[in-house]
């Protein structure tokens, strides 16, 4: 009985030092990132996660799939692109046929504001409700007074806007955005507008952005918008750009409660194309995030996130969340 007794204790004995020794060994490791859906991704974090902290993958030119070299920007639509993980949309948009069509500089996308691309956000959030999307939203063209007529006829829908985040605050969790959207207007429709209004959104340039609600609450967001090269041939320049917008990003003390805004978009005159850019960019600051970890990115608004080097850019994004 006495040697029972002694082999039982040296198997518990065994098995803590075995613990023991298992959690020192793991101690300063990067934690393993949960197999998580991207239809479902944010469901996998808490309620309390500040959403300026988060990483979160985006589409520039959401919409804009037709028109050419010069002005495509995705292979997928909307609907898919949600299926993928992106939670960021950059959608621009100019009267036309008494609705709101997606444009990209001169070219109709085929889709409507009205009848396509916000239906598509409410259905995806009825489905999938522990989500949370951020739209910008920028007048592309035509009068400004029939884009804000018309826009501002959809944000005041009562069904609508009870899926609106109401009023922005710096410090908006994750929870408080649940099943909701959060506007960026980058032209404002109305006084009592949802979301925030961006003021001094300078063009292709790297600022601090300010975004305002309603009520004259501030917040402020640092903005990597640098796009336009003469070709692709200075995509390092771009590249370069993005990583010190993210470095600082990241350098942000834990109580601070500052946006990030960053475009990994670029474009060349006369020479280079939104995929020549995406060809050389999308690899580099995949292969980067790979090294470094896609923790506290901000929104990061992204060409051609169907094909190779977008897509993974998308998946490191995601999962830096979880690390």
């Amino acid at each position: 009985m006495k040697q029972l007794y002694r082999t039982w204790i040296g198997i518990i004995l065994c098995l803590c030092i075995s613990g023991i020794t298992a959690s020192r060994a793991q101690e300063g490791a990067v934690r393993p990132v949960p197999a998580v859906e991207t239809a479902d991704w944010m469901g996998a974090l808490p309620d309390a996660f500040p959403l300026c902290k988060l990483s979160l993958p985006g589409t520039h030119d959401s919409g804009a799939r037709l028109g050419g070299p010069a002005l495509q920007t995705q292979g997928l639509d909307i609907a898919t692109q949600l299926q993928r993980g992106i939670r960021a949309f950059d959608i621009r948009l100019q009267e036309k046929d008494g609705w709101l069509g997606v444009f990209h500089g001169t070219a109709f996308q085929q889709i409507y504001w009205e009848t396509d691309v916000l239906p598509a956000f409410l259905r995806f959030l009825q489905k999938h409700p522990a989500e949370a999307l951020v739209v910008s939203l920028k007048r592309e063209g035509g009068s400004s007074e029939a884009y804000a007529s018309l826009l501002a006829a959809s944000l005041t829908v009562p069904s609508n806007r009870a899926k609106f985040v109401e009023d922005f605050r710096p410090d908006l969790t994750l929870g408080d955005c649940r099943g909701k959207i959060l506007f960026l207007l980058r032209d404002v429709p109305m006084a009592d507008y949802p979301g925030a209004a961006c003021r001094d959104w300078a063009d292709d340039a790297t600022c601090i952005l300010t975004l305002l609600d309603k009520d004259g609450r501030e917040g402020h967001a640092l903005l990597q918008d640098e796009y336009q090269y003469r070709s692709e041939r200075e995509s390092g320049q771009k590249i370069k750009a993005c990583l010190r917008y993210w470095e600082a990003l990241a350098a942000e003390p834990d109580t601070s409660r500052r946006w990030g805004i960053t475009f990994a978009s670029a474009t060349g005159l006369p020479d280079g194309t939104p995929q020549a850019f995406a060809d050389r960019v999308n690899p580099a600051l995949a292969d980067w995030l790979g090294q470094e970890g896609g923790r506290r990115r901000g929104i990061v608004f992204i060409d051609f996130i169907g094909q190779e080097a977008g897509s993974r850019l998308v998946t490191l994004l995601i999962n830096g969340n979880f690390r």
